[in-house]
């Protein structure tokens, strides 16, 4: 970076002397170029100004260049409207109205737990899209998403929006949702940099990885997201890795995104950015970070009183400057975002009509049918239903929260497509008599979470309540599940079938009403294990405090961490924290388990899941045929083609998995990792091939002492099937 810099900037010099000055403005011009004759004109407080944000959410304006505000939002399930954000287009009665009338909207999408739920990199590729120009109609520069941080527990509050617990998986449908997104001019932000997996003690917790580790799982979809997909920026933790604060992280943003990955974008922090870690400071323009949110006047103190004491580093410190902001320049230079104006906030009613329909299709595919005994499910049009339910979670909570608008709940969704078939009641209403007689009893629950709290892994006593006494009324009963973590299933040999809804946005009845009639043949599977039982997680005991787990990871710890102070009234939470962790400690999660986590973890152990990662059912069946091994593709790894036949009545489309297994590693390796995959439709009685090239790495392995990827001669084992537990293929290959 700093070569380049110094290059562009010998240009511009010569460039000034011919009276070009305004090279900045040529959108002819490199990014590069345009960002340094920027930085090349700025003052020493105007550097310090663009080192992080302004009015919470926007990246400051240079006004006397004539370079506007760029705008971010929140994200996941589509665009956050906050009150605070748009407050300029709000109606006397506090709702969001555009200016001239008209209601502001967004479309609350699925979750992108969900639509990794999909295995379909070619619809998240126009989801991304979809979001892209929801953006743009909102006046949206910088998409704060997607998340891509890992499943690694099933207690982890934000894992709606996350990708599952496999890096290959996240990794095909990040860099497909970064491009669509991306293709409308708008900037994505993936977070969180890096194994932010919970949010146990969130703002200062150390998570504790080694090297292999995160080579092999936590790192490949950033890597993915910066080289495929052009990502243009990411968004850092608020915790720490390995003892180094994320937002400051030299080893990790300086030495390996930016000098190992060529990552060339914004780095900007979490919302919280340096509060906690104010008197590290110092270590911060050297980091490879580039952007404090949602200010840096803590690093512009910290800089200002350096240069008070220590004036002779005046040039050797805007030179950090100049570095720490050109990336986020050339950034908004490269996505043409200085060569228009903010795009009017406008409700295209055609086009997010178009949107419902991408929300809608992906919430339909990403649906997942567990269990379908008896093939109870789908129903005719004319059973005798009763759905049981409250109104179920559509979103997460947090920064991921989307409202959307004109809802299809499940209950109205059923009603509009069954009639008079179907009687919804609230849980509390039905009794047992009517549970008893209907045919069949569609029992809705909801498990919620969110950002800032991680969530046990049991399901509610009441929940779980209602449930067995549903299932011991009436044999049929069907569960549907709206939750994005894992949890106890004590009743599951007592009900009929399960379908996994995750949260599934605005169109989510819609969706629900399309799978359980058979409009649509479910065809979603799981980005992740569901244990049995916590204990039997990797790490079950994560975030233990005085020999109890502790939930919170909002700032009520902070004025103590901090600064050492106690609230007068604090929680019984705080107070155990207060007992056992003092201020400035970092509570340190080790990640023992290593590359052994999700199914890694359960092949490894020899533990039986309660569902497996990449499990799901259809209203029909395949019957896989045959798996060959056809020489290589431009990389150099193997391509498997695998042949299956769609052997049930209904026409229906398989998820077709592919892992490889190590047969003769020098080190502990997985017993198997997924290598590739595809979606295939097939007509009743068709047969069908796809053909899949295999991931280099998953035949290869990190060698932390060599630092580089390492493949060994030997035997290899590819195996072919719908899950991580039902591969019957099989092909041994030397390499």
């Amino acid at each position: 970076m700093s070569r380049r810099v110094l290059f562009l900037g010998c240009i511009l010099w010569v460039s000034h002397l011919f009276g070009d000055e305004a090279l900045y403005r040529n959108p002819n011009a490199s990014p590069d170029a345009r960002a340094a004759d920027v930085i090349a004109r700025l003052t020493l407080d105007e550097k310090l100004t663009l080192t992080g944000g302004v009015n919470a959410f926007s990246f400051p304006p240079v006004e006397r260049l004539g370079l506007r505000e760029i705008v971010s939002a929140d994200a996941s399930q589509g665009v956050r409207l906050t009150r605070r954000q748009w407050a300029k287009y709000l109606s006397g009665k506090g709702e969001l109205t555009l200016i001239g009338g008209g209601r502001l909207k967004s479309v609350s999408f699925p979750g992108v737990l969900a639509l990794a739920g999909t295995w379909d990199p070619a619809l998240a590729e126009e989801f991304g899209r979809a979001v892209g120009e929801q953006c743009r109609a909102l006046g949206v520069d910088v998409l704060l998403g997607p998340g891509i941080n890992m499943y690694r527990t099933s207690a982890g509050g934000r894992a709606y929006e996350y990708m599952g617990e496999d890096p290959l998986l996240t990794s095909r449908m990040v860099v497909a949702y970064v491009k669509g997104l991306q293709s409308c001019g708008v900037v994505a932000t993936a977070k969180h940099f890096v194994c932010n997996d919970t949010e146990f003690c969130r703002h200062f917790a150390s998570y504790d990885v080694d090297e292999r580790t995160l080579r092999e799982i936590y790192l490949p979809p950033w890597k993915a997201a910066i080289q495929e997909a052009g990502l243009g920026a990411i968004m850092t933790g608020n915790h720490q890795v390995n003892g180094i604060p994320a937002c400051m992280n030299k080893p990790l943003l300086n030495d390996l995104l930016r000098t190992e990955y060529g990552y060339r974008g914004i780095s900007m922090s979490d919302w919280q950015g340096l509060t906690y870690f104010a008197e590290r400071a110092h270590l911060a323009s050297t980091s490879g970070h580039s952007l404090y949110m949602p200010n840096s006047a803590v690093f512009q103190q910290y800089i200002r009183r350096h240069l008070e004491t220590s004036p002779e580093r005046t040039a050797e410190v805007e030179r950090e400057l100049d570095r720490m902001i050109c990336c986020n320049l050339r950034t908004f230079f490269a996505a043409g975002l200085y060569d228009r104006e903010r795009d009017r906030p406008q409700v295209k009613e055609a086009l997010f009509e178009k949107h419902r329909k991408v929300a809608r299709r992906t919430a339909a595919e990403a649906i997942c049918l567990l269990k379908n005994e008896d093939r109870i499910l789908p129903l005719d049009r004319d059973a005798q239903i009763l759905f049981i339910g409250d109104e179920e979670v559509h979103t997460g909570k947090g920064s991921g929260h989307v409202v959307g608008y004109d809802h299809k709940p499940f209950a109205e969704s059923l009603k509009e497509t069954f009639g008079a078939a179907v009687t919804c009641v609230l849980p509390q209403e039905a009794d047992d008599a009517r549970i008893r007689a209907a045919e069949v009893v569609l029992c809705s629950v909801s498990k919620e979470s969110g950002e800032g709290q991680d969530i046990p892994f049991e399901l509610s006593d009441d929940r779980r309540a209602l449930i067995e006494r549903i299932a011991s009324l009436n044999e049929n009963t069907v569960l549907i599940v709206s939750a994005c973590n894992g949890f106890d299933m004590p009743w599951l040999p007592k009900v009929k079938a399960v379908l996994w809804c995750y949260f599934l946005g605005q169109e989510r009845g819609a969706a629900l009403a399309d799978v359980v009639s058979g409009a649509v043949n479910p065809s979603g599977r799981l980005p992740f294990s569901i244990e049995k039982e916590f204990k039997d997680s990797v790490d079950p005991e994560y975030n233990f405090i005085g020999g109890k787990p502790y939930w919170d990871g909002h700032h009520e710890y902070k004025s103590y961490w901090i600064r050492g102070e106690a609230p007068e009234d604090p929680s019984p939470e705080l107070k155990r924290l207060m007992a056992h962790v003092k201020p400035k400690e970092p509570v340190h999660v080790p990640y023992r388990e290593g590359i052994f986590m999700g199914y890694r973890w359960f092949d490894r152990k020899g533990i039986a899941p309660q569902f497996p990662f990449g499990h799901g059912l259809s209203y029909t069946d395949f019957a896989y045929q045959s798996l060959t091994l056809n020489g290589s593709d431009a990389g150099g790894s193997p391509v498997a083609q695998v042949t299956l036949k769609n052997t049930g009545s209904k026409t229906g489309t398989e998820v077709v998995q592919v892992y490889v297994s190590d047969l003769e590693s020098r080190v502990e390796q997985a017993v198997k990792e997924l290598a590739g995959f595809a979606r295939i439709e097939l007509q009743p009685g068709e047969t069908g091939t796809v053909t899949i090239p295999l991931d280099k790495n998953a035949f290869r392995f990190y060698d932390a002492e060599k630092k580089q990827w390492v493949l060994e001669p030997g035997r290899f084992e590819v195996k072919a099937g719908s899950s991580s537990a039902d591969l019957p293929l099989i092909k041994s290959i030397e390499l």
